[in-house]
């Protein structure tokens, strides 16, 4: 079987399998830290191939970000995929010291779940009208060497519109703000499904970012 064929839909993903991914979380990195926690019984589709990011969120007034890894490529399970994002999120982003076990409970969980990136093929100064906000997440690319990637939900948090998107990933890639001129950069964008903990240990929500644009 062809590893497009058993990749996971977006449309696999009900709201139960998004509280599934997210419990999923937070017992790999509670699991990491020697804490206890009982083993999460979880939908079929889960064993089926996927991309995810996860983010650790502080709960504070202002949701501070404490940590963000994914893969973009869909090396193993949609399950598995998840746990090692969640522990690498909380242990190995360089941004941020390791999560301590005082601190795991007071976290807020966010799953994004990926789509296959497409390279968008386009003249460049057309790029900023092919991009949908709220809808496409961003990956610049140059070489083997430069490479940063944006999630869907990051330009409507902070109102950006699609060229200064395409900006700012291209700095999350260590390049010109404006590289995205060059031929040479490689641009994908990609969907994804967000599942959210609405407080520590809360209620999973599905989050729609549409209702967050022009509001």
């Amino acid at each position: 079987m062809k590893m497009e064929e058993n990749l996971i839909s977006l449309e696999d993903l009900t709201p139960e399998v998004g509280e599934q991914l997210i419990k999923l979380a937070r017992y790999a990195i509670r699991r990491s830290l020697g804490l206890p926690g009982k083993q999460i019984q979880t939908s079929p589709i889960l064993e089926r191939k996927g991309m995810a990011f996860v983010t650790l969120e502080k709960n504070d007034i202002y949701k501070s970000l404490r940590g963000c890894i994914g893969y973009v490529e869909a090396i193993a399970s949609l399950k598995d995929i998840v746990m090692r994002a969640a522990e690498s999120a909380a242990f190995s982003d360089p941004r941020f010291p390791p999560v301590s076990k005082e601190e795991v409970d007071d976290l807020i969980i966010e799953v994004t779940v990926l789509t296959k990136p497409v390279k968008i093929n386009c003249e460049r100064s057309e790029l900023p009208k092919q991009i949908k906000i709220g809808v496409d997440g961003l990956i610049v690319q140059k070489g083997i060497t430069f490479s940063g990637l944006l999630l869907p939900q990051v330009p409507v948090e902070y109102n950006w519109d699609a060229e200064t998107f395409l900006a700012e990933t291209c700095i999350k890639a260590s390049l010109e703000p404006d590289c995205w001129l060059d031929d040479s950069v490689v641009i994908k964008r990609f969907s994804g499904r967000i599942f959210k903990e609405k407080s520590p240990n809360g209620e999973v929500e599905q989050v729609n970012l549409n209702n967050f644009i022009n509001n």
